[in-house]
């Protein structure tokens, strides 16, 4: 089975030799390779492990700039930035630091942000939700079902599935929070991959929550989504207990 590599970056092109520049460095300051304040590689100290232009240099500077992970300094260069100024809600930033660095610790702190958002996006959902926004939650679910653990379009189905209960919940101050979640769940199931057992049990409770928007009962929801995202983490925490993590990345990474 084809196994789609999460590890890549969830907007930037890494086919694109600025995308490719940009998660080197991004992943060598995240891990510490790079301290904050140090000098960031040139293009030329680069270019040992990766072919790199200036032009791609730069636009991969910019970038990390943009998501507060370098920083210019005038008459000093262009140096890594200390971790308070990160963007760790930008779905690349946290791509790369589960990458360079996927501790329990990040982990649990991504799955308490899920904890505190997803269940007020469910509430909400229930309250507000169209038979538009009923019919994108099923077809979602449908393909949660219909698929096979793990497969691509089951992880799509999933991620959609989530993505659809913050749309129907109308609030635009919420949905910026969407792309941080879906990252989350990007990488849970990337440490879980293979637990297929784990993937199955995970449906009824998706079930119950689609049930509860359905019967527009908004505490329900939130309940239920709660117990869900309490579940995903007790096995994403089982599943990075189970093998080095970085182990497993490198394993899934190849398994194509």
């Amino acid at each position: 089975m084809r196994i789609r590599d999460f590890s890549r970056p969830t907007t930037l092109n890494e086919d694109r030799l600025f995308g490719q520049v940009a998660q080197k460095l991004a992943v060598a300051i995240i891990s510490g390779r790079i301290h904050a304040g140090e000098l960031l590689p040139n293009e030329d100290d680069l270019r040992a492990d990766i072919s790199v232009s200036r032009t791609a240099y730069r636009e991969a500077v910019k970038v990390l700039t943009a998501k507060g992970l370098v920083e210019a300094r005038p008459r000093s260069g262009t140096r890594a930035a200390p971790r308070e100024r990160w963007n760790l809600l930008d779905p690349d930033v946290l791509s790369w630091h589960l990458e360079a660095d996927p501790n329990e610790k990040f982990i649990r702190d991504l799955f308490e942000l899920r904890r505190f958002v997803e269940p007020s996006a469910a509430r909400l959902a229930a309250q507000r939700r169209s038979a538009a926004d009923i019919a994108r939650i099923e077809a979602a679910y449908r393909g949660m079902v219909e698929n096979p653990p793990y497969a691509e379009v089951t992880i799509r189905a999933d991620l959609a599935f989530h993505e659809a209960i913050f749309a129907a919940a109308q609030n635009a101050a919420l949905q910026c929070l969407a792309s941080a979640v879906a990252a989350t769940l990007q990488w849970s199931m990337l440490l879980k991959t293979g637990d297929e057992a784990a993937y199955v049990e995970s449906l009824p409770d998706h079930e119950h929550v689609l049930t509860a928007i359905v019967e527009r009962d908004g505490d329900l929801a939130a309940a239920r989504m709660a117990g869900l995202v309490i579940d995903s983490l007790n096995t994403t925490l089982a599943s990075l207990g189970s093998e080095v993590p970085e182990a497993k990345i490198a394993r899934i990474k190849h398994t194509k």
